[in-house]
C-alpha cells in the first residue's frame, strides 16, 4: 500500500512538472534563436494608408528556446507581470508600459514610419531584432482633418502559428487606433443679454459691460446696449484656451450667466431699488425666543389636569 502511494505521488509530481512547462513548446517545438524575426505593421483608415504615421518598437523581454521570458534592463525595474494570460492582460500590460516609456523617455529598439502603401516593416536600416516580447507604440498622426491615436500593443517575436503548429518568425499585425476630428483652431463666442424686468424697463441701464475671460484672465471688454441689440460676437478666438464671460455689476438687477452652444446668455432680473426690504411680514428679532410659549402653555394645562385628578381621588377616599 505504501509503495502504491509513493508511485502515485511520483506520477502526480511528474504531471505537475509537465503542466508547468510552457505549453507552446509542445505545440510548436523549441524556438530557433538563430533565425531572424520581423514585424510588419499595416496602418490604414479603410483603404486609405496613413502615410507618415510613426511607430516605435521596444524590447520588453528576451525569450529562450523554451519560451521563457526574461525582462530587459529597461523594463525589469517596473512592477508588472509580463506573462500575459489572455488578450485583455496583454492589452493592459501595453497600456501600463506606455506610461513608463513616456515618463522615463526610454529609447526604442527600432523606429519607422508608414509608407505610401500603408505598411511598415521592422527591422529597419538593416538592423536585426532580438527574439522576445515587444511593446509597439504609435505616435499621434494627423491626416484628413483627423487625429489618429494608435493603441499600444504587445507582440511576441516569433509568434505562434496555431493553425499550422509552428513558430512564425515574420509576424504581421493591423494597427488599431482612435480617430477623432481635429477641433477648429479658431472659434467664435457670442454673448446675448436678456432682461427680466417687465413693468420696470425704466430702471434698465443704458448699457452694460461684459468681460471676455481667457483662462480666467480678462482678454477683452465690450459694451452692450440697444444699439447693438444687446449682443456681441467675438471671432478668431484661439481654441487652445478656455473662454468665459463676466458682467460688471448692474445696479438693481441680479445676474445669471448660462452657456448654450457657442453663446453665453447673460440674464438680468429686476430686484427693485430696496432689495434688502422685501414685502413680507417682519420676523422675530434674533435672540427673541418664541418657541417656549406653546410648550409652557401645554405644561400648564397638564398640571391642571393632574390637579383635578388628584382632587377626585381624595374625594373618593
Amino acid at each position: 500500500m505504501k509503495k502504491y502511494k509513493r508511485r502515485s505521488a511520483a506520477l502526480l509530481s511528474l504531471l505537475v512538472a509537465l503542466l508547468l512547462l510552457p505549453m507552446h513548446v509542445f505545440a510548436a517545438g523549441s524556438i530557433d534563436l538563430n533565425r531572424e524575426v520581423s514585424l510588419t505593421i499595416s496602418c490604414r483608415d479603410g483603404s486609405t494608408p496613413l502615410t507618415g504615421a510613426k511607430f516605435n518598437l521596444y524590447l520588453v523581454a528576451t525569450v529562450d528556446a523554451f519560451g521563457e521570458l526574461t525582462g530587459t534592463d529597461d523594463f525589469s525595474q517596473f512592477n508588472v507581470d509580463i506573462r500575459g494570460s489572455n488578450a485583455e492582460a496583454w492589452k493592459t500590460l501595453a497600456s501600463t508600459l506606455e506610461g513608463y516609456v513616456l515618463r522615463d523617455a526610454i529609447a526604442p529598439a527600432d523606429s519607422g514610419t508608414i509608407d505610401a502603401q500603408g505598411s511598415l516593416s521592422f527591422p529597419t536600416d538593416e538592423r536585426r531584432l532580438t527574439a522576445g516580447l515587444y511593446l509597439v507604440l504609435g505616435e499621434r498622426h494627423t491626416q484628413n482633418y483627423c487625429y489618429y491615436d494608435p493603441a499600444p500593443c504587445m507582440v511576441m517575436l516569433p509568434g505562434q502559428d496555431l493553425e499550422n503548429n509552428l513558430w512564425n518568425y515574420d509576424v504581421s499585425i493591423n494597427a488599431k487606433y482612435d480617430c477623432s476630428a481635429i477641433p477648429d483652431r479658431f472659434i467664435s463666442r457670442k454673448v446675448l443679454k436678456i432682461w427680466k424686468d417687465a413693468g420696470h424697463q425704466s430702471a434698465r441701464p443704458q448699457e452694460v459691460i461684459i468681460q471676455l475671460l481667457r483662462d480666467g484672465i480678462v482678454y477683452d471688454t465690450v459694451t452692450l446696449n440697444a444699439g447693438n441689440n444687446w449682443r456681441y460676437t467675438w471671432e478668431q478666438l484661439d481654441n487652445r484656451y478656455t473662454w468665459t464671460v463676466a458682467e460688471k455689476e448692474c445696479k438693481g438687477y441680479t445676474v445669471k450667466i448660462t452657456r448654450e452652444g457657442t453663446a453665453f446668455v447673460v440674464t438680468n432680473t429686476y430686484r427693485g431699488s430696496n432689495p434688502d426690504t422685501p414685502g413680507k411680514p417682519n420676523l422675530p428679532q434674533t435672540g427673541q425666543l418664541w418657541w417656549p410659549v406653546p410648550v409652557l402653555l401645554a405644561a400648564g394645562l397638564l398640571l391642571v389636569v393632574i390637579g383635578l385628578m388628584r382632587r377626585r381621588g381624595i374625594r373618593h377616599e
